[in-house]
């Protein structure tokens, strides 16, 4: 079926996305969905699932390594096809509209849960290291600002897309005291930190950790250094269907890592968005259902997977 304009842009914003987090543009696909069905004009119930079917997958092809994009989309078209035999299209289209709702806010509800427990977790004059930009990490810093008054957070650039830009500023304008520094300073800045507090763009059956490229360096510096490395995420991001062997790291263009030209044709040049994070080098993840430590990752992620996440 032919797609609008309108909706191609949205989701090609969500693709090309380098600022926001896994939790904030899969709320983003769930309003494309729902923007989809507000301006849907097909004839039948089988014709409004066929273009939220398509439009679900681009999404999902959009940002193949972020759990909750596909886990979010999944949610919605089953819960319509579910219904489907039993709906006059009208009411098929207000079903699709008001389950988007329900899954931005559950969403939304979540991070406000992560951040409270995540609060818990950092002490007062805690010097605090994240990497890329998370928005359930930013709520839980938050947070504890409102506690500790004198925490501080050592944030780095994250990646070719410099995710963590947005995150520093937005904590410097929240009043926390941040120290901004580049990716391939970690291991020099690693030792003047007591923790580290990242966020996650899929925890995979397996229990490994996927996040935004320079993750598994810094949880190795933290691991030398005998510093906690916690992980901060909602269940949304769960995917207890694949391992971490399988997942699509998201390679974006060459000229993020160097200018066209400026090395010999011959020479590859590798830029992925994502990398893996063992679980061994994981003191915690925390969820909005409390912290899991790593010997009880596997066994949630099963649970997850016996109700149908």
């Amino acid at each position: 079926m032919k797609i609008s304009p309108e909706i191609i842009r949205l989701i090609d914003e969500i693709e090309h996305d380098k600022a926001h987090g896994a939790s904030q543009l899969a709320r983003q696909a769930a309003e494309v969905l729902k923007a989809a069905a507000e301006q849907s004009r097909v004839n039948s119930v089988e014709q409004f699932l066929l273009g939220q079917g398509e439009i679900g997958e681009r999404l999902i092809s959009a940002r193949p390594a972020m759990a909750p994009i596909f886990n979010i989309v999944t949610r919605l078209l089953n819960a319509i096809s579910e219904k489907a035999a039993e709906m006059d299209l009208d009411l098929i289209r207000r079903l699709a509209i008001s389950k988007a709702d329900e899954e931005i806010e559950a969403s939304l509800q979540a991070i406000v849960q992560i951040a409270k427990y995540g609060c818990e977790l950092i002490a007062d004059s805690d010097r605090i290291m994240t990497h890329s930009c998370s928005s359930t990490v930013l709520a839980a810093l938050k947070e504890a600002f409102t506690k500790h008054k004198n925490i501080e957070v050592i944030a780095t650039k994250g990646g070719p897309g410099r995710s963590g830009e947005r995150l520093a500023r937005e904590l410097r304008l929240y009043g926390i005291l941040v120290t901004f520094i580049d990716d391939a300073a970690m291991g020099l800045y690693i030792s003047t930190a007591n923790k580290v507090v990242v966020g996650a763009d899929r925890i995979c059956a397996d229990g490994e950790v996927v996040n935004g490229i320079g993750t598994y360096q810094l949880a190795l510096a933290a691991e030398r250094a005998g510093i906690p490395f916690y992980v901060l995420c909602e269940k949304l991001k769960f995917a207890p269907g694949l391992t971490s062997d399988n997942v699509d790291l998201e390679e974006k263009e060459p000229y993020e890592v160097v200018e066209p030209g400026k090395l010999p044709p011959e020479v590859k040049v590798k830029n992925p968005y994502f990398d893996i994070t063992p679980l061994e080098l994981i003191t915690g993840i925390v969820t909005e259902n409390g912290l899991l430590v790593p010997g009880e990752v596997v066994s949630y992620i099963r649970q997850l997977r016996s109700v149908g996440l």
